[in-house]
């Protein structure tokens, strides 16, 4: 019956329980899981009609049977219901089918009034797809790490990272360490001579840190004059020095902050300012010259040298503290003469590079190129990049010939071990000299200074100059 005050409507407890009752195999025919209802021995009293999908046994079979007798058959192992009949608690797990598919079912035990199990109901779902998807998902997953640790190797094994050529193994190797070390604030220590890309490997190192979105401040140690290089590291405060700037300034260091501190030519650093950087690099605190207050800064740093600092450490120029703090990992690029490798493929990509910028179209030929690769480099790419940029725009062809090439590097290959000699005597000590004389005025600048260093008449350096540097006399 139902009655009604006008506030809420009450049912007739019996009326829903015979409507529950009449629609109960609609009602757990609609649940998406498949379906076991068994008593308290463990018999079967409801399957849902998917029973047979899963479990490869008919409805009317299952019904009546035991779920002991069930999984010694090998229809599901083990039994969710025998497991709940055992520990009289709820159990979710996983389960084989005799079709060898993996099921996931969840038993919960219905209890009478003195705690006795009356029935267990078992929602079970097959998740064989699933899993195998999952165990798709996770071999591509290893496939991933697996590519990016790959793809890691081939950008160290490139022919250019970042404007660094290395097919060489000496030049791999400098990379894979780069990649390696470059996610963590470690202090890097890169020796080498100069021109070999200590600069350039140290902005590649701040590019693939964390500090990549931060600035990366560089000081040549060696190119700011002593007397202001403490100013331009730490900065000042204003009325600090005669001819300083009135409003004071902010130090190199200080404009590092939350980036890249790079500091070339170390070795050429002052003993007195070796210790106020060294206290910045324990403490990262800087004090401005002409201030008191302490500014703390954040950076990581990379130092670079062309000397050996241990040499320097036994002579009592560098300071044996700073050397340990810098020298946590330490990257040795070698010269460009001991990776011979490497200049095939550098010279290219300076080619390509050059003849981009200048909008033009030359090649080298294989006479240039012989030469190239026969000379040592002794300014290593910096000096390399300078000769094919000079070879290119002074050749009036598109083809560079050996008459564009300068003079120093001819004259150096030309008595090379196995080389055939295919010039005339005198066109070839006349190369030489003209070599000798061109080096001599560099250095010197003079016609005096000339016939003092080489142990000739000032008339004849004279006469020389004229006939290989200038049309016109030299003062």
């Amino acid at each position: 019956m139902m009655k009604t005050d006008g506030v809420k409507v009450q049912l007739d407890n019996e009326q829903i329980s015979r409507e529950l009752a009449s629609e109960i195999d609609n009602i757990l025919d609609a649940i998406h899981d498949d379906l076991l209802i068994a008593d308290g021995k463990g018999i079967v009293l409801r399957v849902s009609p998917t029973f047979e999908q899963v479990y490869g046994l008919e409805k009317e079979d299952a019904i009546g049977m035991s779920v002991f007798d069930l999984e010694q058959l090998g229809y599901f192992k083990p039994s969710s219901t025998a497991i709940v009949l055992k520990s009289g608690e709820k159990v979710t797990m996983r389960q084989k089918n005799n079709r060898n598919r993996d099921i996931v079912v969840s038993a919960t035990p219905v209890k009478a009034e003195n705690g006795d199990i009356k029935f267990v109901i078992s929602y079970s779902r097959d998740v064989t797809d699933l899993l195998h998807l999952q165990e798709q998902y996770a071999v591509l997953e290893n496939k991933v790490e697996k590519y990016e640790e790959e793809l890691g190797k081939l950008r160290s094994e490139t022919l250019e990272v970042d404007g660094i050529v290395a097919k060489s193994h000496a030049m791999q190797n400098v990379l894979g360490v780069i990649n390696r070390i470059s996610p963590f604030d470690a202090n890097v220590l890169i020796y080498g001579e100069s021109g070999v890309g200590k600069s350039l490997l140290a902005k590649i190192i701040h590019k693939k840190s964390k500090r990549f979105e931060g600035p990366f401040i560089e000081i040549n140690c060696g190119a700011i004059p002593e007397n202001l290089l403490e100013s331009e590291l730490f900065g000042y405060e204003r009325g600090s020095f005669t001819g300083a700037n009135k409003e004071g300034k902010v130090g190199l260091i200080e404009l590092a902050q939350n980036g890249t501190l790079f500091l070339d030519e170390i070795s050429e650093l002052p003993i007195n300012l070796q210790v106020k950087v060294l206290k910045v690099i324990q403490d990262k605190l800087i004090t401005r010259v002409g201030g008191m207050k302490e500014i703390k800064v954040d950076f990581r740093l990379v130092v670079a040298s062309n000397k050996d600092l241990k040499q320097l450490m036994k002579e009592k120029l560098f300071r044996n503290d700073l050397y340990y703090r810098l020298n946590v990992i330490s990257i040795d690029i070698p010269p460009l003469r001991a990776r011979k490798e490497d200049i095939v493929p550098m010279i290219g990509y300076f080619t390509e590079k050059l003849n981009k910028k200048y909008g033009m179209k030359k090649i080298i030929s294989k006479e240039v190129f012989d030469l190239l690769l026969k000379y040592e480099w002794p300014g290593n790419i910096r000096e390399l990049e300078n000769v094919i940029e000079r070879l290119l725009l002074t050749s009036e062809d598109n083809l560079v010939q050996l008459d564009s090439l300068p003079d120093h590097i001819n004259t150096r290959t030309l008595l090379s071990d196995g080389d055939e000699l295919t010039r005339p005597l005198n066109e070839t000590l006349e190369l030489i000299e003209k070599a000798i004389i061109t080096k001599a005025y560099t250095e010197c600048g003079t016609t005096i200074g000339v016939a003092e260093l080489l142990g000739i008449s000032q008339p004849t350096a004279v006469r020389k100059i004229q006939k290989y540097i200038s049309k016109t006399s030299p003062q």
